[in-house]
């Protein structure tokens, strides 16, 4: 393995070393950058993966699929191979930022087991490694799996204690705020993460999707309102979160075999 080419600018540098494809695992690229406000770059054409740590600045990450993320410094993002998505660094002043990227028939692997999230958090031992790679003037085979492995430590997420701790705030956040419309792709990413990682996150901890849960919750309220109040059915259905009382009526049903009216006879009549 063996550096390829350099590119050496005031504002960025940039060392491509060549890929020995007999290695599960390889760096292929690793640079640093500032940019100017405003402006705007793309990986896209580069067959490897690609972990971007912002040292300075803010950017926003816009993905083929139409995800855009605001992100900052702390914040990483993750490209796959050949991944179309576009950068732009904030309008008001220009952001710092790291990148090195990686290939073989390990790196999804590897990087799978590292973190869940296309925006991971970074610890500075990420940015450390990359630095002294890009001082360094020679670059091997070690050296370079060293700094690749730094940086996954430096994004991975710890015994996915972030994602219990993220799916746990979101249990609480949903039992006080049931009565309110919640979209589950606004808040993943108001707390950072994927919508596909957050509903996998939460299905897998508690069994059901966010909108089951968040039904659920609906539903439960309902039934201590039914047996504790003297509201009516609509305004049950409203305090609870439902716009539509023949919704409400559908799916308390669905839930619980029986129409609003019909449990609280039946709860009220019970010994």
């Amino acid at each position: 393995m063996s550096l390829m080419s350099r590119l050496e600018e005031k504002n960025k540098r940039v060392h491509y070393i060549s890929y020995d494809s007999s290695l599960p695992i390889c760096v292929m690229e690793i640079g640093w950058e500032i940019t100017k406000p405003n402006h705007t770059w793309t990986p896209n054409g580069r067959p490897r993966y690609l972990i971007h740590m912002i040292k300075r600045g803010k950017i926003t990450v816009t993905r083929a699929n139409g995800e855009i993320m605001h992100l900052g410094k702390g914040d990483s993002f993750i490209n796959a191979p050949d991944e179309a998505s576009t950068m732009r660094s904030n309008s008001d002043e220009g952001c710092e930022y790291y990148w090195l990227g990686f290939n073989g028939s390990l790196a999804k692997p590897f990087l799978e087991k590292t973190t869940k999230s296309l925006y991971p958090k970074y610890k500075e031992s990420g940015i450390v490694a990359i630095s002294e790679l890009l001082e360094s003037t020679v670059t091997d085979p070690i050296g370079t799996l060293c700094a690749l492995f730094k940086v996954f430590n430096a994004i991975k997420d710890e015994s996915h204690s972030e994602e219990n701790d993220f799916v746990n705030k979101t249990i609480l956040y949903i039992e006080s705020n049931y009565h309110k419309s919640f979209n589950v792709e606004k808040y993943a990413k108001s707390i950072g993460v994927s919508r596909s990682y957050f509903t996998t996150s939460f299905t897998e901890k508690t069994g059901m999707s966010p909108y089951s849960f968040l039904i659920n919750e609906r539903i439960e309220n309902a039934k201590k309102y039914l047996l504790k109040s003297d509201l009516t059915i609509t305004q049950i259905a409203t305090k609870v979160g439902f716009s539509s009382i023949d919704r409400f009526s559908s799916i308390f049903k669905e839930k619980t075999g029986m129409s609003p009216k019909k449990y609280r006879i039946s709860i009220k009549i019970l010994p």
